[in-house]
């Protein structure tokens, strides 16, 4: 392991140490918005850690958080960061939830670590060295044919969507729906990821385009290290501008994206 992959890892872990110390004294800091984008004092309180450590050891380095949004920095390095992916469960009293780091350097992923507190499971990987659950090397499905594949699909903030891409959106669910061996849903950043990588799914589809790039930073490189292609419905991969995620275990992308594209 990088120094940088070590340091993101022992950042997640402690980080999930916190949320776990403090979930029965979890309160949300916006009730008024409960069921949307809420916040607790918990995502705040990981949230200051993290950033506290990274500042101390790499002070030039931007960083990307959910909650504060930008810290500013000298350097082409930005640590995109979630401190408690998974607030709805985590503030209803479900042990639901990762802690989610990612290293950058301007638009090419280095370093993505996904971990679950509740159960101890973590996700990493670092550019050219591979993706690894519970530290054992994991690898994309064999899967070749998309009506063999299982399909994951987000629609984060469908309610901002207008008539005509509420429209474009249905066609596509309908033709995945039609054309895939199986449709699931997950509302956990970057999990679904995790499970392509793992060879458990095959597809990823941002149905609404406005998942945030602090929800898929960390899964973007394991799931590419793992061997998964990831881009938007042009077939490029924007960096972190990219919309309308498309991310499959390689060897269906084209299908796919020929079938999201004919709607």
């Amino acid at each position: 392991m990088t120094q940088e992959l070590k340091f993101a890892i022992h950042l997640a872990k402690k980080a999930g140490d916190l949320l776990v110390e403090g979930f029965n004294s979890c309160f949300l800091k916006n009730p008024q918005i409960y069921k949307r984008d809420e916040i607790t004092n918990m995502d705040l309180e990981s949230e200051k850690f993290i950033i506290r450590l990274i500042k101390k050891k790499y002070p030039d380095h931007k960083i990307i958080s959910e909650e504060c949004g930008k810290v500013e920095g000298k350097s082409d390095f930005v640590w995109i960061i979630d401190p408690l992916d998974g607030t709805k469960y985590y503030s209803a009293g479900i042990k639901l939830c990762n802690v989610l780091v990612s290293l950058w350097k301007a638009n090419t992923p280095l370093v993505g670590v996904v971990y679950m507190p509740f159960t101890g499971d973590i996700y990493w990987a670092e550019k050219g060295g591979g993706a690894f659950f519970n530290y054992k090397k994991i690898t994309v499905s064999k899967v070749s044919s998309f009506k063999e594949s299982v399909v994951y699909i987000d629609s984060t903030r469908s309610n901002q969507l207008n008539k005509k891409e509420v429209s474009l959106a249905g066609k596509r669910l309908g033709l995945i729906l039609g054309n895939s061996y199986r449709l699931r849903g997950i509302s956990l950043g970057p999990i679904p990821l995790c499970y392509i990588a793992q060879g458990m799914a095959e597809a990823f589809f941002d149905l609404a385009g406005k998942e945030r790039i602090w929800d898929l930073a960390a899964g973007f490189v394991i799931a590419k290290e793992a061997g998964a292609k990831i881009t938007s419905l042009d077939g490029k991969f924007h960096g972190q501008d990219i919309s309308n995620v498309v991310i499959t275990n390689g060897k269906i992308h084209t299908e796919f994206l020929k079938l999201l594209n004919s709607a």
